[in-house]
């Protein structure tokens, strides 16, 4: 699952999301230190995605949950 991406980008600043392991990847390396319950939701969910547990459609509604309780977006 991991080529999978979504039918529009998530955009983050000037940064674009494509797919769930993009996704991944900020929330590792560029997320700011206060995370919380949407963090951890949009994590878990991201993860299942990459697993074929939840379709790639349901990260990215949690990831976009995320951004939106940080500010990010």
């Amino acid at each position: 699952m991991n080529d999978k991406i979504w039918d529009q980008p998530v955009r983050v600043g000037d940064a674009l999301i494509f797919s769930p392991i993009d996704a991944h990847r900020f929330l590792q390396s560029q997320w700011p230190d206060r995370k919380d319950m949407a963090f951890a939701d949009a994590e878990s969910a991201i993860r299942a995605a990459l697993d074929g547990r939840v379709t790639v459609d349901e990260a990215r509604v949690k990831f976009e949950k995320a951004l939106k309780s940080a500010h990010l977006n």
